[in-house]
């Protein structure tokens, strides 16, 4: 069997199970050895029976046990970043790139911008922003010594400087930022979700009390004592919650630009007040 066969083979029953096609993929990768590229070049050869029998073995568990992918291979990709996952601390998900994406749009013009990354998990955020902003000064923040240490280490593999701290939202900090950026949890804690995560991720980091709204209210609350006056606050949102977190910034920060960024599927994805704050 070459390996253009298992991949649709195994694609195709993924399809079927209403599972990711792209676990199929990763998991190619992760047992060759071999880079995307180097996959595509190799579609026609046979594949080894040590790498079918790995793959096939690791597809079982994911098809049929609700294992996640990136906590079978041990690590995922975040806007191009090789990160090392582990049980216990939040998944990266592609959506949260956006949330990149939209904080390096909305600083384009600020020279060593002070950075605070509230609730960092993996350390994705803080450090995507690193790698495309050297000049950025990040302070990335977790109430999980499980999580920081993992982000600790995926700051050193990719040698990547940032400031990490325990701290329960704002208990532990010092300094003034002139950027928040934060993927809190946000969802209620009656909502049903998929077993895959519900049964494999850290519950402390998918729900939130309130309606899945709890850390929107207690972030914004006590921004002001972090921020600068002049500050930029960014979050991914839920997509079904708009007139809710509205609310919320109005009754913090009543003259603030405010904007909610839909996704390419025309979801609310992410919310961004301005406060003082100029684009270029």
């Amino acid at each position: 069997m070459t390996y253009e066969q298992f991949y649709k083979e195994q694609s195709l029953l993924a399809r079927k199970l209403n599972k990711e096609e792209r676990a199929v993929k990763l998991l190619l990768l992760a047992n060759s050895g071999f880079t995307p590229s180097e996959l595509y070049l190799n579609y026609q050869k046979s594949i080894p029976d040590q790498v079918y029998q790995k793959t096939l073995s690791a597809l079982d568990l994911y098809f049929y046990q609700n294992k996640p992918v990136q906590y079978l291979i041990g690590h995922t990709y975040f806007f191009g970043l090789k990160l090392k996952v582990r049980s216990g601390v939040l998944i990266p998900r592609p959506e949260t790139e956006q949330v990149v994406v939209k904080v390096l749009e909305n600083i384009a013009g600020v020279f060593n911008p002070k950075i605070l990354d509230l609730g960092t998990g993996s350390g994705a955020i803080a450090l995507a922003l690193k790698k495309i902003r050297s000049d950025a000064e990040i302070t990335a923040t977790d109430i999980s010594e499980k999580a920081l240490a993992l982000a600790s280490e995926n700051a050193e593999s990719l040698h990547l400087k940032i400031n990490l701290l325990k701290s329960n939202l704002f208990e532990n900090l010092k300094e003034r930022f002139d950027v928040l950026v934060s993927n809190p949890p946000y969802i209620d804690i009656n909502e049903e979700i998929d077993p895959l995560v519900r049964e494999n991720e850290p519950p402390e980091a998918l729900f939130a009390e309130k309606s899945g709204l709890r850390f929107y209210e207690d972030i914004l609350k006590e921004a002001s004592q972090v921020l600068h006056k002049s500050n930029l606050i960014v979050f991914e949102t839920p997509e079904n919650k708009d007139e809710e977190l509205i609310k919320i910034v109005k009754t913090y920060y009543p003259e603030s630009n405010y904007e909610i960024v839909k996704d390419l599927n025309n979801l609310s994805r992410i919310l961004i007040v301005r406060n003082n704050w100029r684009i270029l």
